[in-house]
């Protein structure tokens, strides 16, 4: 059990590295409600099980949820207000999240500390909020972390040349999650895949490492357009990276699957060598303000709060 005196103090800490890094920068702190509807969720086209909601039922009837993230009660207070961006909004946040597992060594209730970025998208703007983390982790003392880079669009661009089915998605997601290259290169046959776009695409998804490395070697292999423009995007927000000082702190991840579907672009993850779990899930995701009737483009990232401190340990 978490001492909970030693508790506040590091979410103290935190709070005041995210004031002072975010605050400058034009971030400014916002509160959520803790129960949101049930519908908010139920409609949302994610992998976040419904079983993983803690659910409840108020005086009328309504089924209401904790809380399971933060983005998407976010997004839907913002597009209350909002319905096209007219303007850049900064948040940062402090909060927890309610999602239950059958692991009973995770905690119902966990804490997560981020940043949203309304703003569409760029290279500048993606790179802003990674960097930001970066900053965030150096001045929590945490200098061996890794930021790996990865992209949504991948992963959909997969799909969209293969035609594949709701369930040979899933199919092809998980070869990809579980490094299974030889599944996905046999599934590839079975659906008589031009060998010479089944060779890209097996070279694109399971390319992991050095991003000069990876970039130089995409420059040099024939894509469509597509996936050009990923590339070459990815290739600018990791330059913008490298400009802020952060080199030697990314590592690029093409086959990365994040089971959060709303991502829509540039997606990332951050580790330490402390400790064998994320210390912050963070991408782009333009499509999600379109459930509540808006157009909100924006990216941000979350950390893991006790994560960051057990790996400070």
């Amino acid at each position: 059990m978490r001492n909970l005196f030693q508790s506040a103090e590091e979410e103290c800490e935190l709070r005041e590295v995210f004031r002072n890094s975010f605050s400058q920068n034009g971030y400014r702190e916002v509160n959520l409600p803790v129960l949101e509807s049930y519908e908010t969720y139920e409609s949302l086209q994610t992998t976040q099980s419904r079983k993983s909601l803690l659910k409840l039922i108020d005086h009328t009837g309504d089924i209401l949820v904790l809380r399971p993230d933060v983005t998407i009660p976010l997004m839907r207070e913002l597009a209350s207000s909002y319905k096209n961006l007219d303007k850049e909004i900064r948040c940062w946040y402090i909060q927890s999240v309610f999602r239950q597992t059958d692991d009973l060594t995770i905690p119902t209730e966990r804490r997560q500390a981020g940043i949203e970025l309304f703003s569409n998208q760029s290279a500048e703007n993606d790179a802003e909020v990674i960097v930001l983390a970066c900053q965030a982790l150096t001045e929590l003392g945490l200098n061996d972390f890794k930021i790996e880079l990865g992209h949504a669009g991948i992963l959909s661009e997969l799909n969209r040349i293969l035609l594949l089915t709701a369930e040979e998605q899933l199919q092809v997601k998980s070869f990809i999650q579980m490094k299974n290259s030889s599944g996905l290169a046999d599934f590839l046959k079975q659906n008589n895949t031009d060998e010479t776009i089944r060779e890209w695409l097996l070279e694109t998804v399971f390319s992991y490492g050095d991003a000069p490395s990876v970039f130089k070697r995409f420059r040099e292999y024939s894509m469509n357009h597509q996936m050009t423009a990923i590339m070459q995007h990815m290739e600018a927000v990791y330059e913008l990276i490298v400009e802020s000082g952060y080199e030697n702190h990314v590592t690029i991840d093409l086959g990365m699957v994040n089971d959060m579907d709303y991502y829509s672009g540039i997606q990332f993850q951050g580790f330490s060598n402390a400790i064998g779990k994320p210390l912050l899930m963070g991408g782009r995701y333009d499509e999600v303000s379109r459930k509540f009737n808006a157009q909100l483009p924006a990216v941000g990232f979350a950390f893991d709060v006790e994560a960051i401190f057990l790996a400070k340990k």
